[in-house]
């Protein structure tokens, strides 16, 4: 699979990687600026805070958070892959989605708010989520075939059975309609 990059506010560009398991930091003029090893295969693209943090999965079932130069701020054990971006809340909050078939919520300093169970398979959530103006958090769960609104307080809003597996991340539109 392969992951998109992320550009911070500072023209940075972050890219995970299958070779030797690592985050690369790149300067706007190409230059690499630095290197993290994860442990893990890096899969998706990460998530950028107000403060400079880097928010990465990785498929040794972990969550990273980086700081700007590259040195470790904490890590987050998951019981499942880590294949999709964090998303970040307007409070700092960090939800990212597991092949455990759970979605975390996070604080800043990566103590866990709170867990949600979508169900059960071997695959779990593989895609980013979605977060609203009102802080409602939108899951697609792969073999579950299910889309699942979650409260900012992790208690269940709604569920929607797609009829089949659910691939794809959920998107809102301007007027709340939730796509997926």
């Amino acid at each position: 699979l392969p992951t998109s990059m992320s550009v911070g506010g500072d023209g940075t560009i972050y890219i995970g990687s299958f070779d030797n398991n690592k985050v690369y930091a790149f300067n706007p003029d190409g230059t690499k600026k630095w290197e993290f090893d994860t442990g893990g295969i890096v899969e998706c693209s990460a998530a950028i805070g107000a403060d400079g943090t880097i928010y990465i999965g990785s498929t040794n079932n972990k969550l990273f958070a980086l700081n700007p130069d590259g040195t470790k701020k904490w890590e987050f054990a998951t019981t499942g892959k880590v294949s999709a971006p964090p998303i970040i809340g307007s409070d700092g909050s960090i939800y990212v989605g597991s092949e455990d078939n759970k979605v975390y919520a996070l604080n800043p300093n990566g103590i866990k708010k709170w867990d949600f169970v979508t169900g059960t398979g071997a695959h779990g959530i593989q895609s980013s989520l979605a977060i609203d103006a009102n802080g409602i958090v939108y899951a697609s769960s792969h073999n579950d075939g299910k889309v699942f609104a979650l409260e900012s307080n992790g208690t269940k809003k709604w569920e929607y059975a797609a009829g089949g597996n659910v691939f794809s991340s959920p998107a809102i539109g301007n007027d709340g309609t939730i796509y997926i």
